[in-house]
């Protein structure tokens, strides 16, 4: 169980909140409530109306989901400790815009839709933060939505890789000097296909010729990735 200051430490690092100072993030804490949820399991439904709130990621991952009418899904992001989602429909009160499922066991901050709003009257740093926020992540979207639309398959699984770059990557120096950067807690083959919009296998054969030629390695728990030579995959 996570306590209050870790809770205070875990608000501190989310972005949303940067702007904040300790007596704000102390009114913040005082209206969160923890919750656990089990790996595998829907947090959100993309059209539901039933419960609104902003949730904030305490441990574990998540991913946000688009399901087609054919049933194949379509992940637009994967987050972990930190990051938050759910804000949309937390300001406009509309049905939510996707799901979002477990990818592990998790624990999250829940801060229940009218507190938010009393918060962000109080506390005006939260809005600027919601709104670079929001920013970022429809650029993001529109980025995605483009190259879905006008790559080819190589180049999709190329271009999520490199937006996975951009989202959580850490660059570090190899022991030959060389910068490249590590995507810790790697998704599976199936999630970047779902990201890709294109098949398991497709994703398979990809990423094995991307090894061929040097733009990245895999493990079981790790993409590194050489982006130079990455990002002239894009164009493939």
């Amino acid at each position: 169980m996570i306590g209050s200051p870790d809770i205070l430490q875990l608000l501190k690092g989310v972005d949303l909140f940067s702007a904040l100072g300790e007596e704000e993030l102390e009114q913040i804490a005082s209206v969160t409530v923890l919750q656990k949820f089990c790996r595998d399991e829907t947090i959100i439904l993309e059209k539901d109306v039933s419960f609104q709130a902003l949730y904030i990621i305490a441990s574990g991952e998540v991913q946000v989901y688009l399901s087609g009418v054919d049933g194949r899904e379509t992940i637009l992001s994967l987050l972990g400790r930190g990051d938050f989602f759910g804000e949309i429909s937390l300001i406009d009160g509309e049905p939510r815009s996707a799901s979002v499922r477990t990818v592990t066991e998790s624990e999250l901050l829940i801060i229940l839709r009218d507190d938010f709003l009393s918060l962000l009257e109080k506390q005006p740093g939260i809005a600027r933060g919601l709104l670079i926020e929001m920013a970022l992540r429809l650029r993001r979207a529109n980025h995605q939505i483009g190259s879905l639309s006008t790559m080819s398959v190589y180049g999709r699984v190329a271009r999520t890789i490199l937006s996975l770059v951009e989202e959580r990557g850490v660059r570090v120096r190899s022991e030959k000097g060389q910068m490249m950067t590590v995507i810790r807690n790697r998704p599976t083959q199936q999630q970047l296909a779902d990201m890709s919009g294109t098949t398991r296998e497709t994703v398979s054969r990809v990423c094995s010729s991307l090894i061929k030629k040097g733009a990245i390695s895999m493990t079981s728990k790790e993409i590194v990735v050489f982006e130079n030579a990455l990002l002239q995959e894009t164009e493939g």
